[in-house]
C-alpha cells in the first residue's frame, strides 16, 4: 500500500479544527528533532491520541507504531507488538526472541511509537529491547533506536494471568512497563500534557484530578454522589450509556433492551479477509440491530457529521442499509473498513511501507445501550450512567468511567461511589523515580 493512501487513512481520525497548542508543539519537536526518547502521558482527555496521529502524519523520519493489544493497534493506525516482533503469547523470555524476517525494515527504523503504554507488561518491554538489539545488531538500548511511549499509567493496568503473577513478582519490582530492566540504561525524557480538551468546568477537572490520584475527600464524594438517581439500567432513558465493570453486565442490558423493541430484527455479517485476529475485531461480526436501537458509532465519518463516541438512534433499516438519527438529523451509515497493517523496508526508496494484510468490513457501530468501562476507554460522552455493580476491581477503573463525561451534570450513578471503589496501585509511581528526575 502506498503511503499517501495509508497516511490518509490516518488523517481521517484527526480533528478537523486541530488546536496545536505549545504542548503539542514543544512533544513534536522534541521527537523529531532530537534522538531523545520520550514518554509522553497525561490526564484523560488531554489529546495524547490526537498528538500521536498528528505527528505521525507529518514527520520526516521512519517510524512504526506498535501497541499491546489488537483494538489499541487499530486505533493507532499500528501493528501490535506480538505480531511485529512475532513474540509468543506468553510471559516474554530471551529465548523466546528470534531475528525476524523483515530486520532490514527494523535496521531501518529512526523511530518506535509505543501506543497505550500503560498496558505493556515489564517483561514485554524487555522483550521489544532485546528483539531490537539483536535484529539491528546494535547494544544499546532498543537497540539504538529513538522510543516514544504514549501512555496514562493512571488508567487501566496492564493485565497479568494468574500463572505469570509470580514470576514477574520474582523478576520485577511491578509488572508496569516501567520496572522493565532496560530502563536502567536508557533516560527517557517525560512530558506530561495538562491542557483538557474533554472537560471545561475547573471544579469537575480538579475532582477528576483528585479521583486519578486518589487525593479525593469525603466532600468529593458526596459531591459525585448528588448524580445518585434510583434507575433501572435495563430501561434507562436512551441517549445515555450505561458503563458497567463485567462485559457480561453490559451484553446482558444490551440484549434485554434490543429484544424489547418492537419490528423486525436485521442481522448485518462482517466481510473478514486476510489475517485478521478475532480479540482485534473492532466490533460484532454479526450485528443484530431493530429501528429504535440506541448505537454508538466507532469510526470518525469522512464527512465530519459524527465522530467515533457519536452517540445515535436507528433511524431506518434495510437488508443492505442502515440509517441513523443524530440529534435530529438522519445520515445514512455505509460500511467501513478497519486495516489490519504490516511494516515492510523499501530500501531502493530507503523508506517504511505499510502493508494492509488484513480487512474487517462492517458498518462502524455497536449497541450502546451499556458499554464496559474497558470498551469505553478512550470515548467523549455527553452522558452516562455508571452502573460499578459489585464495585470496582482494579486501579483506575472508576476514573477511567468518570473521565468519559463532558461534565459532572451529564454522570448519573446507580449507587453511590464509596472509597473502596477508588482503587489505586501506588506502585506506579515508581515512574518518577526512572522518569521524572531526568527532567
Amino acid at each position: 500500500m502506498d503511503r499517501d493512501k495509508f497516511e490518509q487513512i490516518r488523517n481521517d481520525d484527526l480533528p478537523e479544527n486541530l488546536d496545536l497548542n505549545d504542548e503539542f508543539k514543544l512533544t513534536s519537536d522534541v521527537m523529531e528533532n532530537t534522538d531523545l526518547s520520550v514518554f509522553v502521558t497525561g490526564p484523560a482527555g488531554t489529546g495524547k491520541t490526537t498528538l500521536e496521529k498528528y505527528f505521525i502524519a507529518n514527520t520526516k523520519k521512519k517510524v512504526v507504531v506498535l501497541a499491546p493489544t489488537g483494538v489499541a493497534a487499530l486505533k493507532a493506525g499500528g501493528q501490535t507488538i506480538h505480531s511485529f516482533f512475532r513474540f509468543p503469547p506468553k510471559l516474554i523470555d530471551k529465548s523466546d526472541i528470534r531475528r525476524v524476517l523483515h530486520s532490514g525494515l527494523i535496521q531501518n527504523l529512526d523511530m518506535v511509537i509505543i501506543d497505550e503504554v500503560s498496558m505493556c507488561r515489564a517483561d514485554l518491554m524487555d522483550g521489544i529491547d532485546y528483539a531490537l538489539r539483536i535484529n539491528r545488531e546494535i547494544d544499546e538500548p532498543f537497540g539504538g533506536v529513538q522510543m516514544a511511549f504514549f501512555g496514562d499509567l493512571f488508567q487501566l493496568p496492564p493485565v497479568v494471568e494468574k500463572e505469570a503473577r509470580e514470576v514477574l513478582k520474582k523478576k520485577y519490582s511491578t509488572p508496569y512497563f516501567f520496572s522493565a530492566k532496560v530502563f536502567d540504561e536508557l533516560d527517557v525524557k517525560y512530558i506530561e500534557l495538562s491542557k483538557i480538551y474533554r472537560q471545561i468546568n475547573i471544579q469537575f477537572i480538579e475532582l477528576l484530578n483528585r479521583i486519578r490520584n486518589k487525593r479525593h475527600t469525603e466532600e468529593d464524594l458526596k459531591l459525585l454522589n448528588t448524580r445518585v438517581r434510583k434507575i433501572a439500567t435495563r430501561s434507562s432513558p436512551n441517549g445515555i450509556i450505561v458503563l458497567t465493570t463485567t462485559n457480561y453486565l453490559a451484553s446482558t442490558i444490551n440484549q434485554d433492551r434490543l429484544a424489547k423493541l418492537p419490528g423486525r430484527e436485521y442481522s448485518y455479517k462482517a466481510i473478514i479477509t486476510g489475517k485478521f485476529d478475532v480479540s482485534s475485531y473492532p466490533t460484532d461480526t454479526d450485528i443484530r440491530l431493530k429501528e429504535g436501537a440506541q448505537i454508538i458509532l466507532i469510526k470518525n465519518d469522512f464527512a465530519g457529521r459524527w465522530v467515533n463516541g457519536t452517540l445515535a438512534k436507528v433511524a431506518g433499516l434495510s437488508d443492505n442499509s442502515i440509517q441513523v438519527d443524530i440529534n435530529g438529523s438522519i445520515h445514512e451509515v455505509i460500511m467501513a473498513s478497519w486495516h489490519k497493517i504490516e511494516y515492510q523496508y523499501n530500501e531502493q526508496e530507503d523508506k517504511v511501507e505499510s502493508k494492509i494484510v488484513g480487512t474487517f468490513e462492517q458498518f462502524p457501530l455497536r449497541l450502546a445501550w451499556a458499554l464496559t468501562i474497558h470498551k469505553g476507554q478512550g470515548q467523549t460522552l455527553d452522558k452516562l450512567i455508571l452502573d460499578l455493580g459489585h464495585g470496582a476491581f482494579t486501579h483506575g477503573q472508576v476514573y477511567v468511567a468518570l473521565s468519559r463525561c463532558t461534565s459532572l451534570d451529564g454522570i448519573t450513578l446507580k449507587r453511590p461511589v464509596i472509597h473502596s471503589d477508588v482503587i489505586f496501585d501506588n506502585r506506579i509511581y515508581e515512574f518518577r523515580e526512572r522518569f521524572v528526575n531526568l527532567l
